[in-house]
């Protein structure tokens, strides 16, 4: 079980303890990108006030992970986030027991988890079988979430149908995804203004990340949150122009319902100081809050406390 930890009283608003930026910007997808500044008195603002400060139940997060061989120090660094978040972060929150598995849970796992969280690339794709207890998990109501390279499997068409969109490869019927900067700002939809996960934040959010786009799936069968346009695709030597972008409405973060489970996914991830940056830890825990059908509040001190790599 987690440490016990009474961070707030009723109605106490959010505290900023400790900075609200990473310092450390030496590794990052490209060379011209740098976390962005926050306000912390923004940051209190669009958190809002603790008023209930733990959760209505007992809950069971677990977080998936593996080795990146791919990339540098400094993004997808899934061994790090999930160290930070499985024994730093959310063992902080009362009746939150957080724990890890690698690449993929076990039947256990899956038999007590309330929330799985995928931050990882895996070595292979799912086999039917795992594809099965995907399947029993989401019909119980267990949630998912999904961040990054996690959302590629295979061709993505099995994956797309337990969380809507999904990488899509060279075999995939619409094409192969493209990867590339993403474009800031980010736009947020109707359905992402009126949404619990983004309430506060403007039209508008600059983000510094990779982006995701032509995913498999149907567009239209999920809630999108947040878009941005492609382009240019692979490296970049300096923030896209508006000429290199292709003017399409790409979804950069969405939700959906499958069975009696909740899924919250993004293409975010990338950058390591993007899990550091408070404005994208507070759509990460209400997303987790979401996904579990529980407030936000016991989440929000988890907002602005720095995790050093």
């Amino acid at each position: 079980m987690s440490t016990p930890f009474m961070p707030c009283r009723a109605a106490l608003v959010l505290a900023l303890v400790l900075p609200v930026c990473a310092a450390n910007v030496a590794a990052r997808q490209h060379p011209w990108q740098a976390p962005p500044a926050r306000e912390p008195n923004v940051v209190a603002e669009i958190a809002g006030p603790i008023v209930q400060p733990e959760p209505s139940r007992d809950l069971d997060i677990v977080w998936v992970w593996g080795v990146d061989k791919n990339h540098e120090r400094g993004a997808h660094e899934y061994g790090w986030v999930m160290d930070r978040f499985v024994n730093t972060l959310l063992p902080l929150v009362p009746r939150v027991t957080a724990e890890r598995a690698m690449y993929f849970p076990t039947a256990e796992q899956w038999a007590r988890a309330d929330v799985v969280v995928f931050y990882l690339q895996s070595p292979e794709p799912w086999s039917q079988e795992q594809y099965e207890q995907i399947d029993a998990f989401q019909s119980r109501g267990g949630g998912l979430m999904f961040f990054h390279l996690a959302i590629l499997q295979g061709a993505g068409s099995e994956l797309a149908a337990r969380i809507g969109l999904a990488y899509a490869s060279g075999d995939s019927p619409n094409g192969p995804t493209r990867w590339g900067p993403l474009p800031t700002p980010v736009h947020l939809t109707k359905a992402g203004l009126s949404s619990e996960i983004l309430e506060g934040f403007g039209p508008t959010v600059d983000l510094v990340d990779e982006h995701y786009w032509n995913l498999h799936g149907d567009a239209d069968g999920v809630t999108t949150l947040m878009t941005a346009p492609g382009g240019p695709a692979l490296g970049s030597e300096a923030p896209p122009r508006p000429d290199e972008l292709d003017g399409n409405a790409w979804p950069v973060m969405w939700t959906t319902e499958r069975g009696r489970g909740r899924v919250f996914a993004t293409v975010l991830g990338h950058n390591y100081f993007t899990f550091n940056d408070p404005y994208f830890r507070i759509m990460l825990l209400r997303g987790l809050a979401w996904t579990l059908g529980e407030s936000f509040d016991p989440f929000k001190p988890l907002v602005t406390i720095h995790l050093e790599r």
